[in-house]
């Protein structure tokens, strides 16, 4: 059994359980993609934090196809734009960091995503709540980039059961994996 409470702090699994048990394929945190071979493997991704963000075009590179289920879309900032961080060390926003901070990040992380993502219908799938108090912010390049290949899918429905070699959502469709990625705690 897995609790489902993320590393990152927030609870975006609540008191919800996945088991794992029946899944006989490979299970991998998060904190394993850097240095697991996926040469022709399908693979499902459960939820993203930055390392998932970070790495999931280069399993795309790799991967046959990849499933990536969102439990909610996140911030997604640029890695490499230097003017984020200058823009945040302005005096102004300085002084009121507590005010400005979340919301300068929000304001960019949305251009970010409206400029990398042309299709309407994805865009307002991968849209963020602006309204959540707790925010999480992902830096990533390519993440929208790999979102939009033709081996991965995005997937917001929510997982029913996982079975010995799929994933089933609860819309009753099974996506076929041999490697899951999750980066929820382990009970």
């Amino acid at each position: 059994m897995v609790n489902k409470k993320p590393d990152t702090g927030h609870q975006a699994f609540k008191n919800e359980l996945i088991d794992f048990t029946a899944f006989k394929g490979v299970l991998l945190s998060s904190k394993e993609v850097k240095d697991f071979d996926f040469n022709q493997k399908n693979v499902a991704l459960i939820g993203i934090d930055q390392d998932t963000a970070t790495h999931l075009n280069s399993i795309c590179d790799q991967a046959q196809q990849v499933a990536v289920f969102q439990l909610r879309p996140h911030f997604v900032l640029p890695k490499t734009e230097r003017f984020i961080h200058k823009l945040i060390q302005h005096p102004l926003v300085i002084k009121n960091r507590r005010l400005f901070n979340n919301r300068i990040k929000s304001l960019l992380a949305l251009r970010f995503l409206e400029d990398q993502v042309k299709d309407t219908w994805l865009r307002h799938l991968l849209m963020p709540n602006t309204a959540n108090q707790n925010k999480v912010f992902l830096k990533s390049d390519s993440y929208y980039a790999a979102l939009q290949r033709p081996n991965c899918t995005l997937v917001t429905w929510p997982i029913m059961k996982i079975h010995a070699s799929d994933v089933q959502a609860i819309n009753e469709h099974l996506y076929q994996c041999d490697v899951i990625i999750h980066h929820i705690k382990l009970l």
